[in-house]
């Protein structure tokens, strides 16, 4: 079956287009994503974690994405002329995707393409070993519990119980991982082109918080959760 994100992952650069921006200038980087603006202003770049320099001179707006944190930084999504500079640094493997924050689906997939380029390649942050988790590895996801983490694989099964739906990766018992959704969050997955039910035999990107219950799990609530990697038959999604 043909998901409808394979639509959306073709999606040009400048498809990212967000609703509300600012202008900012006189930007100067600040620390690890952070960057402070000559009219006194302090972004943070919040759909990254990592410790990447903010490339200030490429920033002309931004776009807000929440009130600002207790030390009065403004979380946002940065652009440049080409679009979100966050897509370089995923490119380049200096950051990961982070989920605290909702962004258009065409701008979050544009940016999980450039992370996809990053960890394909394995370049920066992902040239080690335990950055990118195989989801059939049970020692490394049984030490992983309460740590977010990203990992891939395979998907073995879909099935939906009592108003929930599991995604496993392997057989009962075997340490796998199994992501699961609720039904009030499907529509969101629906409606961002990604049908759990369609997703055996696809490679995908799950990215959470694991917990231990009988087995390794992570509760995916927002469809920025799951990324198809490779379709069944080995053409990339």
């Amino acid at each position: 079956m043909v998901l409808a994100c394979a639509v959306m992952l073709a999606a040009p650069a400048w498809a990212c287009a967000p609703a509300r921006t600012e202008p900012v200038t006189g930007l100067t980087a600040q620390g690890p994503l952070l960057a402070g603006a000559s009219d006194g202003r302090r972004i943070r770049l919040a759909l990254l974690a990592g410790d990447a320099a903010v490339p200030a001179d490429r920033i002309t707006r931004i776009a807000p994405l929440g009130p600002p944190d207790r030390h009065e930084r403004a979380p946002v999504l940065a652009l440049g002329a080409d679009g979100p500079v966050e897509a370089e640094i995923l490119r380049q493997g200096l950051a990961r995707l982070s989920l605290g924050h909702r962004i258009p689906r065409d701008c979050w997939v544009l940016l999980e393409r450039a992370e996809g380029a990053a960890i394909a390649a394995q370049r920066g942050i992902w040239a080690t070993p335990r950055s990118l988790l195989d989801t059939n590895d049970d020692a490394a996801l049984g030490a992983s519990e309460g740590r977010f983490i990203v990992a891939s694989g395979r998907v073995r099964s879909v099935r939906t119980v009592n108003r929930i739906t599991y995604i496993n990766f392997g057989p009962p018992g075997a340490g796998a991982l199994t992501v699961t959704i609720r039904d009030a969050d499907m529509e969101a997955f629906r409606a961002a082109g990604l049908e759990p039910a369609a997703f055996r035999g696809h490679m995908l990107r799950v990215r959470g918080v694991v917990t231990i219950r009988r087995g390794p799990f992570i509760a995916a609530a927002v469809p920025e959760a799951l990324t198809i990697a490779e379709a069944p038959g080995g053409g990339a999604r």
